[in-house]
């Protein structure tokens, strides 16, 4: 039987002290039949020359470099999937790293019917120092199925767990099957989110196939200063709220799928942002059960307000 082949895409924007250590986790891996597609989004910091010197290396099979910046961390995974050939799809962020047998390990834990599959993470430092094992990030769930290896319905993983909150915490963790991919998933909204874009990748790759999980922890998530998932400016988190409005709404309108205290607890926080929140308050709080069609045009209306 042959080996899958792996298509890894390396998006880059001003992580040269990072993006070393990024390529030989990557090339040194155990499973060796894969592609790598190096992307440069306009960085200015230098990496361009670290970049430069693996353009004639035997994996490369892109290397490409934008003149100016796209402003879009999704619209870079777009392009490097639409320039891929592998069965699987491994988008290996240029600021994280990883243990040398996480492709082995993960293909190994995929099967026929699994589109999906990531493995545990490691929170480090700038200087690679551990900070957090993401089994704690789920441990409000009982049980913690992160304990151990894992395979579920795709549906099944967003209605229990992603319907809470995105626990597929970083995209480095994950391998997904290239077919998933068709041109229904990159809308335009997804391709101009910031903050909760991945997350909602994730819902739309799980709703079509199974999701598998490795609990060894495999992969290693830089957590630095210039990361943008910070939520620390009330624009920040109005356009958090807003693409998280999104998700659920898209959750709903698609899957028919909800979770109705993680909806209101979105619409709380929203009306404790918004500057006209004494006037919705009133409506807001009078909602009873079963909120489905009512919330629905809550949360229609909540994504339009935060348009504005």
């Amino acid at each position: 039987m042959s080996r899958p082949f792996v298509s890894v895409i390396i998006p880059n924007y001003n992580h040269k002290p990072y993006l070393q250590q990024r390529l030989d986790t990557v090339f040194g891996q155990t499973y060796q039949d894969f592609e790598v597609i190096l992307l440069d989004d306009a960085s200015t910091d230098g990496s361009l020359y670290i970049l430069e010197l693996y353009k004639d290396h035997p994996k490369i099979s892109h290397l490409i470099v934008n003149k100016e910046n796209s402003g879009r961390p999704f619209k870079q995974w777009k392009k490097g999937i639409e320039l891929a050939t592998g069965e699987y799809i491994w988008i290996a962020e240029s600021d994280d790293y990883c243990k040398h047998n996480f492709l082995e390990s993960i293909l190994h834990q995929m099967s026929e019917e699994t589109g999906v599959c990531y493995a545990q993470t490691i929170d480090v430092d700038e200087t690679g120092r551990p900070l957090l094992n993401r089994i704690e990030y789920t441990k409000e769930f009982n049980p913690n199925i992160w304990k151990s290896d894992f395979e579920l319905s795709g549906l099944e993983f967003i209605e229990k767990y992603l319907l809470i909150k995105n626990v597929v915490p970083n995209a480095s963790a994950v391998i997904f099957k290239r077919s998933l991919v068709d041109n229904t998933l990159f809308t335009n909204k997804l391709l101009q989110m910031k903050m909760c874009g991945d997350w909602l990748f994730w819902v739309k790759l799980c709703e079509k196939k199974n999701i598998a999980f490795v609990a060894e922890p495999l992969n290693y998530f830089r957590n630095h200063s210039a990361i943008s998932r910070k939520h620390n400016t009330a624009k920040k988190k109005k356009t958090r709220l807003l693409e998280e409005g999104e998700i659920r709404y898209y959750a709903f309108r698609k899957l028919n799928l909800n979770n109705k205290s993680k909806d209101e607890g979105l619409l709380k926080k929203w009306f404790k942002l918004h500057p006209f929140k004494a006037i919705f308050s009133k409506s807001f709080y009078t909602i009873r059960q079963p909120l489905n069609s009512k919330f629905s045009l809550l949360l229609k209306f909540l994504i339009l307000q935060l348009k504005k």
